[in-house]
Order: C-alpha cells, then structure tokens, then sequence
C-alpha cells in the first residue's frame, strides 16, 4: 500500500500498555499464559489492542463471558485463539452472551434454536463478528417453528434463521411473503420470503459495501447481482455506520435500539461514517484504499482487520461500546 500517506497515532497516556497486556494474559484470571506465551502475544497484538482503544477492561469482560461456566463455558485454548479478534472488532461480552442463549436455548424454554452447546458456541462466534442482533434472530425462528410458526422441520428453521440473522431480516415480512408464495412450492417461498425480509428490514434503510466499496441498500445488490448471487454478496459486504450526535458510528440497527422512537429521521439524517482499520502493515486505512490495493479481496482483509473509531468520530478509549 505504498500509496497511502502514513498516519503517526499518538496514543494517549492512558491507553493501554505492553506490560499490562503481557501481564493480563499471564494472570490466572486472564488468559494464564507461560511467561514466555504472554510476551510474545503481547509483542503481537499490544499496538492493534491500544490503537483500537481495547482496555484491560473490556479484555477481561470477554473473557470472564466466554468462560463462565453456567453459561458459554468456552474452554481456555479455544478463548484464547477468539478474545483478540472479538476486542479488536468491539464485540462485547453482553452480545456475546445474548447470542448463546439464543442460539442454545429451548424454543419452549426460551424460545431458542436449541443447538447442542458445541454448535451454539460455533455460531455464536459467527454470528457476532457479522454483528447479527439474537432478537432478530429469536423472531425469525418464531416464525419458522413452534406453536404458531410455519411448520418448517426444526433443522431447516435453524439453518435459515441464522443465515437471515446474518444478514438482518424483517421476521413478519418473511412471515408474510412466504404464505403468499407457499402454493408455490416451499423452496420458492423460503427464497422469496428471504429476499423481501433483507430487503425490507429496518424499512429498507440498511446499506452494504459492495466490491467497489460503495454503499448499496440490499434492494441495489439484488438488482447488480441478481437472484442466484446476491445474498451471499450481501453476506460478506461491511455495514453502513453513520455518525450519531455522540460523535460514534452506529449501523442502523444500532440507532433502531437505542433511539427506538426517532432512529429513522436520526438515521436518514446522520452523515455516513468513513471507516477505517489498521492493516497488517501497521498503518491504517479506508474502505476506499482497502479496495483500491486488494481489489475483489478487499472484504476478506477487511472483515478480520482491528476496527478503529473513524475518521469522524471520537476514538474509542474511555468510551461506552453500544452492543
């Protein structure tokens, strides 16, 4: 990316040091790492972690989450090879939890997927870094299966509930649209319920980066893409975040929880927020320059790249992180 003019971050004082991380990940609340495992993951990950405004905080939140024995109960190894990625994308541990509970709750109990804890744990990571919301995904199933659902065999309620989790689905249009399609035949109905529910969700207001890093609305990618290829493009495309009067970036699904009664004109009204990550060469960049040096790979580097506040927005140390 020799283009790209460098940027020197100067981080402040306060914001998170090596020894502390190196301390954290060898403590027995922390990661319980040999002394010589926590300094070179510390040598790693300490500048992404600090850059990112990743506290110890935020790190141990995670971890007691992930690890907490009446509920996720992930074990040691497999936190280990997760936490890092999970903080430096601002997952947090309340997200965390809310997934697993809906993803291994019984649907009479909770009304959960009810997937063995494995698989539940499996997904739940998925799930969060494609930042899908466990309302919405509880609300899908409901209409799928269950009591007053469609009738769909549990396996395929699961299976199609969490791929339009990902993805942000209105569950009463998939409702709607899949019994005016039903005589159809079930296959026809479930993809057009899908298209219409992506498509409507959040009043149609949600847009993606395509490959050319520009935002489109999923009703845009339908018509680029068409029928056979346009889910799955909207599946591995970036959110649209705009920036709230906090000076924060927010998708529009975060502005529909947290200002329930104003979130459409406050998002309608919000300028979009220029993203940015810090890449492996320790610099960072846009989305615009990550396409420009990576071309049709660029969401591959870009889904996995530590998230920094944008260009526009306060950084993100000290700050509350909306889940």
């Amino acid at each position: 990316m020799a283009f790209k003019t460098w940027v020197l971050l100067v981080l402040p004082a306060w914001a998170l040091q090596p020894k502390e991380l190196e301390d954290w990940l060898a403590s027995p609340n922390g990661l319980a790492m040999t002394a010589s495992e926590a300094a070179d993951a510390a040598n790693q990950h300490w500048n992404a972690l600090a850059q990112c405004g990743v506290e110890i905080r935020n790190l141990q939140s995670l971890k007691d989450t992930l690890s907490d024995k009446g509920s996720i109960d992930l074990p040691l190894p497999e936190i280990r090879s997760q936490i890092i990625l999970l903080a430096e994308q601002h997952v947090a541990g309340e997200k965390m939890q809310q997934l697993y509970w809906a993803l291994s709750a019984s649907y009479t109990l909770g009304g959960g997927l009810g997937f063995p804890k494995d698989q539940a744990q499996t997904m739940m990571l998925l799930l969060a870094l494609k930042k899908a919301e466990p309302d919405q995904l509880r609300e899908l199933y409901k209409v799928m299966y269950g009591y007053y659902g469609l009738g769909f065999p549990k396996s395929l309620a699961q299976t199609t509930s969490v791929q339009l989790a990902q993805a942000g689905a209105n569950a009463d249009q998939f409702k709607t649209t899949y019994l005016a399609n039903a005589k159809r035949g079930q296959s026809v109905a479930i993809a057009e319920a899908s298209k219409e529910a992506v498509v409507q969700d959040l009043a149609g207001l949600v847009r993606r980066y395509a490959l050319d890093a520009k935002p489109y609305t999923a009703s845009e990618f339908l018509q680029h893409y068409g029928e056979g290829a346009w889910l799955n493009q909207w599946l591995d495309s970036p959110l649209e975040k705009k920036i709230s009067n906090d000076r924060r970036a927010y998708t529009a699904n975060q502005f529909s929880r947290h200002f329930p009664s104003t979130w459409e004109p406050m998002y309608k009204g919000s300028p979009e927020a220029t993203q940015r990550r810090l890449a492996q060469d320790g610099k960072v960049y846009s989305m615009a320059e990550y396409q420009q040096y990576y071309g049709d790979q660029w969401h591959d580097k870009w889904n996995v790249s530590p998230e920094l506040a944008c260009k526009e927005c306060a950084p993100y140390v000290a700050l509350t992180v909306l889940v």
